[in-house]
């Protein structure tokens, strides 16, 4: 079960992708294509084909299910009857229906929606067809990334295209109470999980069975995503394992031969929802899902998002993936549905899921924009002359080269086109000003009453949100990017302040940054070594350290030193003014006042404008990974009080991280008054 195998092996950047848009564009007729007859490859082929009636009905009628309503029933004295009608109502809840007209209907809005907004929906096809071509034979999960709602629908697009049955997908309740929508998500292979489930035993139970038999007697492929919600950041999050967990547990149990996870890669010329994400990461509560929201956010339709990036990831064999480190034998012993999960099985979960996770971040698809953003990005930290279209080109250019001997896939074939691309797609946020330089759009922001109770940290001024919100919408075109220069990036903040090191020391302080950014960047903590090797041979290669008698010191390469060290700088701010607002907080404090002061710090710095502090800074993820990867060093101890969350500190360990921490900080002007003044409101 070797994980950093993947990431040796060295990664594909000429990949071959069709536009599946472009026969919808040729055809005189979308409505045979749509009406045509369905011949979908389902994944897991059953003596007598499931409905979803019957899943329900084999579900409540289990051995596990059936023994806990008798234990129920004697326990709280109560008629069976009367816990059957519940697990009823919880079934009709969580399961999944089909209806081919709805499949068909949607299919044709789909396809007028996405020639219209889209230039392209590419996708290796190749691998489409070997995929379809393995499937049969035991249960397929497809795992696609999740970085806006339009995933699980292109998902279920792609599928219908090219004739594979619709997956059955794991939805949020927030779907399901969408009028009408909810009923539309669910007749298209949607079942729906509530966030948490309490102590409410009996739903957790059907839940895990409905799981459980939609693998060992279902025939459709399911759908999930591995890190449980949509990243508002646009890069990857911690892989969560509850729900890959029930999935491996028919296998465990050697109720299925194999269980085969497809990673998915989905990338987007322009985020559908990059406004919202920007106001959330600030701190702006997420609006209700609602029916009339959803016909509001029709308007996008007036707009263009450019190009959409499939690439379907070579698939994972649980039965390979796991070979002889687990004895399935075990479980032959007793009934199966008094078994739970062994201790070791739990354990050989997470490797598995880190490597999904990292094979969709090695499938990601880099667009012109993504250079653009990280371009204008390293313009403005430097306070440099802003580019015109002919220098823009040459330093995409520049850095397109870069990337592509980092691993990089870059879709692109004409660069100076490119960004005349990105000009039209990205028109909301960037522009030509006056001297025809490419620049950021401004737009004056008045927020109007906003319910302070559901602020999530500190209510940022009209000012400043003006100022912050294009800044915080282009780091997300460069937060892509970053997984193929962070590692890059920490060893040159290393070397530039620690000096000349030999490879040990090196790794040490590489070791200690990278696992303090370990929420912020994620890889697995087995393959932290292997990365380390991988970006000291590139390092070495683009000139960034040089290597001379067996010590490390700066290379030559000031431009590309200065773009890594400006592209990590605003994490390092981040991470920082956390830790001091901890330094300054009472032992015990709650989540929402420290985040409040961390934001309350930096928006006084951004208003200072004498130094450029980015006003990524200000975003809630980071600040949130910084407070949970202190959990994880047991720096922060979690406590929640009538669903409160509050952080014990360490003090003493905390101080001993924020001075390993500040030696790479760049000097920054930080009014630690704002917390006395703050502290003293407090207690008034």
């Amino acid at each position: 079960m070797d994980i950093s195998r993947s990431y040796r092996k060295k990664m594909d950047v000429s990949r071959k992708y069709e536009d599946f848009l472009e026969f919808r564009r040729q055809e005189n007729s979308n409505f045979l294509w749509v009406s045509r007859t369905l011949h979908p490859q389902v994944a897991y082929i059953q003596e007598t084909p499931p409905t979803p009636s019957l899943h329900k009905h084999e579900v409540l009628h289990s051995p596990k299910i059936q023994e806990l309503l008798e234990k129920l029933s004697i326990a709280q004295n109560v008629p069976k009857t009367y816990f059957e009608k519940q697990v009823k109502e919880i079934l009709d809840e969580i399961g999944y229906n089909k209806s081919i007209k709805i499949i068909r209907w949607l299919g044709m809005v789909l396809t007028k929606i996405c020639l219209k907004v889209s230039s392209g929906i590419y996708i290796n096809g190749n691998k489409v067809q070997q995929i379809r071509s393995m499937m049969g034979n035991c249960p397929v999960i497809f795992v696609p990334s999740h970085r806006s709602y339009a995933d699980f629908i292109l998902m279920s697009y792609m599928c219908f295209t090219y004739e594979i049955a619709i997956p059955a997908i794991a939805a949020g309740m927030d779907f399901q109470g969408m009028w009408g929508m909810g009923t539309m998500l669910r007749d298209t292979g949607a079942f729906f999980m509530r966030r948490s489930y309490n102590d409410d035993s009996l739903y957790w139970t059907v839940f895990k069975q409905y799981i459980y038999q939609l693998m060992t007697r279902g025939d459709l492929p399911l759908e999930f995503f591995i890190e449980g919600t949509r990243s508002r950041s646009n890069k990857s999050l911690m892989p969560k394992f509850g729900l890959i967990s029930m999935i491996l547990k028919p296998f465990f149990f050697a109720q299925v031969p194999d269980v085969l996870f497809v990673p998915v890669s989905i990338s987007y010329d322009r985020i559908l929802e990059e406004n919202l994400f920007a106001y959330e990461l600030l701190g702006v509560p997420k609006p209700k899902e609602t029916t009339s929201g959803f016909f509001k956010s029709l308007k996008i339709l007036k707009e263009h998002f450019g190009s959409i990036f499939f690439h379907i990831g070579e698939p994972i064999s649980s039965k390979e993936f796991f070979g002889n480190s687990i004895d399935r034998s075990i479980h032959n012993i007793a009934p199966l549905h008094k078994q739970e999960l062994t201790e070791q099985e739990k354990s050989a979960i997470p490797p598995l899921a880190f490597e999904i996770l990292n094979k969709q971040q090695q499938g990601f698809v880099l667009t012109i924009f993504n250079l653009v953003a990280l371009t204008l990005n390293n313009t403005y930290t430097n306070k440099d002359k802003l580019p015109n279209i002919l220098e823009l080109k040459h330093k995409v250019q520049w850095l397109k080269g870069v990337m592509e001997s980092l691993g990089a896939y870059i879709h692109c074939d004409d660069v100076e086109r490119g960004i005349r691309e990105c000009l039209v797609v990205h028109r909301n946020l960037i522009c030509f000003n006056s001297d025809n330089e490419v620049c950021l759009v401004e737009n004056q922001i008045q927020q109007g009453k906003i319910n302070t109770v559901k602020l999530k940290a500190h209510q940022l001024t009209d000012q400043v949100m003006t100022y912050s919100v294009p800044f915080v919408e282009l780091q997300l075109y460069v937060n892509p990017t970053l997984f193929h220069i962070v590692n890059l990036a920490i060893l040159l903040a290393v070397i530039q302040k620690e000096g000349i090191l030999n490879k040990e020391d090196l790794w040490d302080r590489y070791h200690f940054l990278r696992s303090l950014y370990a929420m912020e960047f994620v890889i697995p903590a087995q393959m932290e070594h292997t990365v380390f090797e991988s970006a000291l041979e590139h390092a070495i290669a683009l000139n960034i350290l040089r290597l001379a008698a067996n010590k490390y010191d700066l290379g030559t390469n000031e431009e590309l030193q200065n773009l890594l060290h400006n592209s990590f700088k605003p994490f390092l701010v981040s991470y920082s003014t956390v830790m001091l607002v901890l330094q300054n907080s009472p032992q015990t404090c709650e989540q929402k006042t420290i985040l409040a002061n961390v934001q309350r710090l930096l928006e006084d710095a951004i208003n200072d404008r004498e130094e450029f502090v980015h006003p990524y800074t200000l975003n809630l993820d980071t600040l949130n990974n910084c407070l949970n990867s202190l959990c994880a060093m047991l720096i922060l101890k979690k406590i929640i009080r009538e669903n409160v969350l509050s952080f014990e500190i360490d003090k003493r360990q905390l101080d001993v991280i924020k001075r390993r921490l500040d030696v790479y900080i760049p000097s920054l002007r930080i009014n630690e008054d704002l917390l006395v003044n703050q502290q003293l409101q407090n207690k008034l």
